[in-house]
């Protein structure tokens, strides 16, 4: 990231900040950037691999790669300009899922698991009345129902 995106960033960043109301995003319900296979597990209380920031974290859905926001420094923004292939990521803070190319948020079933292992990783619990996703200890591999901040597939 420049130091004229960075400027930038933080620019729009205290302009919204400043706003009373948000504003609607309108997901895509189709990607064809969205990776296959999705990544069975998140990696929550992991900080940004390329500077240890510990908010508005990003796991890349191809790789895994756990990297920050381009709000903090921008890393998970280089690691997509640097792969090009590497276009879908989740958002440890909003659990949102964005793709570069397209440039917009993505919303379909494919996602759904990866966002509610993220949902359990970040609250404890299933998302309410949808998921029957348990929480796995990375370690042993038992069940857990505590926010241990990673979740998998068990």
């Amino acid at each position: 990231m420049t130091d004229n995106d960075a400027a930038l960033a933080a620019q729009l960043q205290a302009e919204l900040d400043r706003q009373d109301v948000g504003f609607a995003v309108e997901p895509i319900t189709t990607c064809p950037h969205v990776p296959s296979p999705i990544p069975t597990h998140v990696f929550l209380n992991q900080t940004c691999g390329a500077c240890q920031e510990q908010h508005e974290n990003w796991q890349c859905l191809t790789c895994n790669t756990v990297l920050c926001s381009r709000y903090r420094n921008g890393h998970m923004v280089e690691h997509f300009e640097e792969t090009k292939d590497h276009a879908v990521c989740l958002s440890y803070s909003d659990l949102s899922v964005w793709c570069f190319k397209c440039e917009s948020y993505i919303a379909n079933e494919t996602l759904q698991e990866v966002k509610e292992m993220a949902y359990i990783a970040k609250f404890g619990e299933a998302p309410p009345n949808q998921s029957t996703i348990k929480v796995v200890d990375g370690a042993s591999g038992s069940g857990s129902n505590s926010n241990s901040g990673s979740a998998g597939i068990a």
